[in-house]
């Protein structure tokens, strides 16, 4: 499975390039090599901020507004722009993983992701590690499918905002949801030194076993297969 090296740059940012496999202190070759060389090697640091997305029904997106989730419009013109900007400040290609979406972060589990897994261990484990400061819906991104919507959770430490009655929601329905795809993007600092990772899912199967089950790792994530 295509892992991201777990080493840092200099500016803190999750290496590029790929490791052999998911374990805690995992490098790609030139990591790997500096650290059989004794030479000083940062893991990548637990990131200050997570936020998780994933898509939703009309159906769902409605009862989350009757519970007080606010609809918000972003400007994804901007916020792309931004990403590229992001990018070039740390001398990273910005079309590097998708030609039409700039990055500025690596893919953990590469560009395909993970396949069939749940999400709803690593939720709980982001309520434990963080507060919910901020919790809402925005539709689909220009060309995706606008009969969605995106429901965006954002964790971090900070004064919590969470609605605890959506949040509840939120759980049971990751309980009973197998995801078709997952992206994490471990995302390099942003103007205020702070790093921010993203998990993104979307193609839900509902009460369908998953294959694997996405784990936060103390904010380097990793997958474990499901035993049959």
């Amino acid at each position: 499975m295509t892992y991201a090296c777990v080493a840092a740059t200099e500016q803190r940012a999750r290496c590029r390039h790929w490791a052999e496999d998911q374990k805690v202190k995992t490098f790609c070759s030139f990591h790997q090599k500096r650290w059989d060389d004794g030479m000083t090697v940062d893991i990548v640091g637990r990131p200050d901020a997570v936020e998780f997305k994933f898509n939703v029904n009309e159906k769902w997106a409605s009862q989350l507004m009757t519970m007080g989730v606010e609809l918000r419009q972003p400007d994804f013109q901007a916020k792309e722009q931004k990403h590229i900007e992001h990018a070039e400040k740390h001398e990273r290609e910005a079309f590097r993983y998708r030609k039409d979406i700039a990055d500025s972060g690596v893919p953990v589990f590469g560009k395909d992701g993970l396949v069939n897994v749940s999400v709803y261990e690593l939720f709980r484990e982001l309520i434990e590690a963080y507060e919910i400061v901020d919790i809402f819906l925005r539709p689909t991104k220009p060309g995706g499918n606008q009969h969605m919507k995106v429901l965006v959770i954002y964790f971090s430490h900070g004064e919590k905002r969470g609605n605890m009655e959506a949040i509840e929601e939120v759980l049971r329905f990751l309980a009973s949801s197998r995801w078709g795809h997952c992206h994490v993007w471990a995302n390099p600092p942003g103007s205020t030194g702070k790093i921010k990772n993203t998990v993104n899912t979307s193609h839900r199967e509902p009460d369908k076993q998953p294959e694997r089950v996405l784990r936060f790792n103390d904010g380097l994530f990793a997958s474990e297969e499901v035993a049959s």
